[in-house]
């Protein structure tokens, strides 16, 4: 069964150092274990993502440590720097077929209306690398996320970084932004915030609701025009002793995204899916049938792992230790009493029909 993967900080593990073209077992980090490399999601046969640009403030964490790297800022000019350094690091994975980079604009229809579903098979572009013996077939294809925005310094720099390959787009983090409010700062949708989301519905991107305040979510519904995700946020209501509520979905918030037509990716960090023990593979069952049960449809939640993106393997639900488990996922979900075209769905189809019916296609981006 191939799998559609929500969130993944592919370059973000790059810049700290990860070897991405390893074996997980061969690699040690200060975090611990590793789960994603480009062998490992062959492996586990992840086809397609939502791979993101992460940036984050230079300072220290909840534990005091230090945060620094390339991927941090001190400034907005930093912030975009760091953006673009991110945004090369997939242009050079695209290049050397690494990785395919999908282009994610929809052909205008007969009628010459932009964002309109084609009916055609997506077209290969001149440019494309041909895959050699030594790179992995098929290809990782992945979609990119400005998760955050920090590095925008205006929303005029949206036109830069669709022009790079962005297609959607998170207003912020967990401290919030100039954009918004985070789910850890409370707070609105700032005025500069609707701008860059009214430019980013003239692009014909998606948005993403992860990481917002609760005000903000709802802003966000009300105010984008464009379809919306939750890439990586799991259920309130079964996370009580939650230390950042915000930071999950509530039923109302849940209600809201399937009746838009969104998707909700289930995040396996285990802090997000039991709050006051370690997860195991039955828990991501439990916020998967939560959201079935809320919602009454089965098309709108898929996977968005966010794996390993600062934490380490040991923080997956067991026996998960990285994408070959996924499988165990699936066959947990058949004990649970999905039906195959309801775990087929939540493992690829979901997604793929989300960003059909959004007008994106995954042909290959021209860099």
């Amino acid at each position: 069964m191939h799998w559609f993967d929500g969130h993944l900080d592919l370059a973000y593990l790059a810049q700290r150092g990860r070897d991405m073209r390893a074996n997980p077992t061969a690699i040690r980090e200060e975090t611990g274990p590793a789960a994603v490399t480009f062998p490992a999601l062959a492996r586990g046969l992840i086809r397609r993502a939502i791979a993101t640009v992460f940036v984050q403030p230079r300072g220290v964490d909840s534990q005091d440590q230090a945060v620094d790297g390339p991927w941090c800022y001190d400034t907005p000019a930093q912030a975009f720097a760091a953006s673009l350094a991110q945004l090369e690091i997939y242009r050079r994975w695209h290049a050397d077929g690494t990785l395919r980079l999908a282009h994610g604009v929809a052909p205008k229809s007969a009628a010459g209306r932009p964002g309109a579903a084609s009916r055609q098979s997506p077209r290969k572009q001149s440019g494309a690398v041909p895959l050699s013996p030594g790179n992995l077939e098929p290809p990782l294809e992945v979609m990119l996320l400005l998760e955050g925005a920090p590095g925008a310094r205006s929303p005029e720099d949206l036109h830069t970084f669709y022009s790079l390959g962005v297609r959607i787009l998170a207003l912020t983090w967990v401290g919030g932004t100039s954009w918004a409010g985070g789910d850890q700062s409370g707070g609105d949708v700032t005025p500069a915030g609707r701008r860059l989301l009214a430019l980013a519905d003239q692009l014909a991107m998606v948005h993403d609701v992860s990481h917002l305040s609760e005000a903000a979510f709802w802003q966000v519904m009300e105010c984008a025009e464009r379809p919306k995700i939750a890439s990586h946020s799991n259920c309130r209501a079964l996370l009580t002793a939650a230390r950042h509520p915000e930071r999950h979905l509530s039923d109302q918030q849940i209600r809201a995204l399937a009746d838009g037509g969104g998707m909700i990716g289930i995040n396996l960090y285990s802090h997000f899916l039991a709050s006051r023990r370690p997860a195991r593979v039955a828990d991501v069952v439990r916020h998967v049938s939560h959201v079935l049960d809320i919602t009454g449809r089965d098309d709108g939640i898929g996977l968005g792992s966010d794996m390993d993106g600062g934490f380490s393997a040991d923080e997956l639900p067991a026996p998960i230790r990285g994408p070959a488990d996924l499988a165990r996922l699936g066959e947990a979900l058949h004990h649970a009493g999905l039906s195959d075209r309801q775990i087929e769905g939540f493992a690829f189809g979901n997604w793929e029909r989300f960003f059909r019916r959004a007008g994106m296609l995954w042909d290959e981006q021209e860099v």
